[in-house]
């Protein structure tokens, strides 16, 4: 029963950590009043939500905002099923988390594209800020 547990919670925790991620830059953004909405111009139903790519101070508050979020819901699933949580869950946030920056930076200087150098700069700021705020997150995940 303990390892069915333990499955279980790995896999919400999975699928839970990446939305509480965008959930929590979402809820910062918000808060912030960077959220840009843009509606269809014909008045049809669909829109989009933007958000300006920001300075240093941004980056690391929303990095540390969305890994306080996943590593927040992964330990409430825990939690509720009452269990330590495991160094792999850990890892594996870490892993989505680092892995969605570098995407980002990736998809931004795909050709036809070219960011400014200052664009370029704060990406690669956001990837050792998500590392840290993952880290750091990490640990009270697993101390707590």
């Amino acid at each position: 029963m303990h390892i069915a547990r333990l499955l279980l919670a790995h896999i919400i925790s999975a699928l839970a950590a990446p939305l509480a991620a965008i959930g929590g830059v979402l809820l910062l953004g918000r808060a912030a009043g960077r959220l840009t909405r843009w509606r269809n111009a014909d008045g049809s139903p669909g829109w989009m939500v933007s958000m300006p790519l920001g300075g240093l101070g941004w980056q690391f508050s929303s990095a540390v905002a969305r890994a306080a979020a996943a590593f927040g819901a992964m330990r409430l699933v825990f939690w509720i099923l009452a269990l330590r949580p495991t160094v792999y869950a850990a890892a594996y946030a870490i892993f989505i988390l680092t892995a969605w920056d570098v995407h980002r930076l990736r998809f931004m200087q795909r050709p036809p594209l070219e960011p400014p150098a200052r664009a370029l700069s704060v990406m690669r700021f956001k990837i050792g800020a998500g590392l840290i705020a993952s880290a750091a997150a990490a640990t009270l995940f697993l101390r707590a």
